[in-house]
């Protein structure tokens, strides 16, 4: 009999940590757009965090391409075709790796679902795994807008062509799931997908709104397991946080533009027996504005390091911060 519809936590995890992985390595090459890094600093507390309104206006505008993609321009291959790339070279790594590891007994016996319910201490991972859903489809979006970006594409295009990108391959390998002979499409994470996307075009959209928003994944060890963030589902954890530098009237504080705070969410349902779900408020030091101040003169995007120091400090949760913890159950 077909095992019901639940993917291991460290395969998803993998996908998950390797996206964040290329997302970095994708920030550090420089926007293609007109927009420059201005050539002095700016006044102490002045500067803003992430790009501005201005700068969003002239990235939405196509430029050449960059990195990778440069050598590939160069050889001929035209932008529709350096899009093309990115489209199947993303669909075919899924692909593959759901064909090795999540659809390996084949498919057959027609379309199966499963309800899998979404917080409830009842259900598999008290509503982790719809988090990692959620953020998983965030975190592509906000690397393969990086990618279009660098293919040449302006800033709008990039993330339109990012969005429709995640959620066809997310969506696609639910599909492909409830055909599978192991395992069962689940319309909870199909939602969560394409939550996640929407958040993530909201924020490339709205820079002043990632300015003060984060949604990151974090990890700390659970009680009994190995240090394990890619299979250690009871030691995940997802914050939403607000970062004093991203308002205007705290960014002109000396102290208070280094700091953060936040509410979290984490579900320890371990297989000793342990099933808790927390909540969390929380302080954090803002990683990226210490960076800036520190070594870079209060300017963001200034290096290829910096753009990726950057983009991993947005989305995951180093361990700078201090919680309050709140037991649900």
């Amino acid at each position: 009999m077909p095992s019901i519809h639940r993917r291991p936590a460290d395969q998803a995890i993998v996908v998950r940590l390797a996206l964040i992985a290329a997302s970095c390595v994708l920030a550090s090459y420089p926007a293609t757009s007109n927009a420059q890094v201005p050539d002095a600093a700016p006044a102490p507390g002045e500067a803003i965090a992430g790009r501005s309104v201005a700068a969003a206006d002239e990235d939405s505008l196509p430029g050449k391409a960059a990195g990778p993609f440069a050598y590939l321009e160069r050889s001929g291959f035209d932008l529709d075709q350096r899009n093309a790339l990115i489209i199947g070279a993303s669909s075919a790594a899924f692909l593959a790796y759901g064909h090795a590891k999540w659809w390996d007994q084949g498919f057959g016996g027609g379309f199966k679902t499963r309800g899998e319910g979404w917080f409830g201490r009842g259900t598999d991972y008290g509503g982790t795994d719809k988090l990692g859903h959620m953020f998983t489809n965030y975190a592509s979006v906000r690397l393969l807008s990086r990618a279009f970006r660098a293919a040449g594409n302006g800033a709008d295009e990039s993330v339109r062509l990012a969005a429709w990108t995640t959620i066809g391959i997310f969506t696609g390998i639910e599909v492909l799931d409830g055909f599978s002979r192991k395992w069962r499409f689940s319309g909870e994470d199909a939602l969560m997908n394409i939550a996640g996307a929407g958040l993530g075009v909201l924020m490339e959209d709205q820079p002043e709104l990632d300015a003060k928003f984060d949604f990151r994944f974090g990890y700390r060890r659970s009680t009994g397991s190995r240090f394990d963030p890619f299979g250690d589902y009871a030691g995940q954890r997802y914050l939403l946080m607000a970062k004093a530098d991203g308002f205007e009237s705290l960014r002109r504080h000396p102290v208070l533009r280094y700091l953060e705070v936040g509410i979290g969410y984490q579900a320890r349902f371990t297989p000793g027996g342990e099933r808790r779900r927390d909540a969390y408020v929380g302080v954090s030091l803002n990683l990226s504005r210490l960076l800036a101040d520190g070594f870079y003169g209060g300017r963001h995007g200034t290096t290829p390091f910096q753009r990726g120091a950057d983009l991993a400090f947005e989305l995951v949760q180093f361990p700078a911060a201090g919680y309050v913890r709140h037991r649900i159950d």
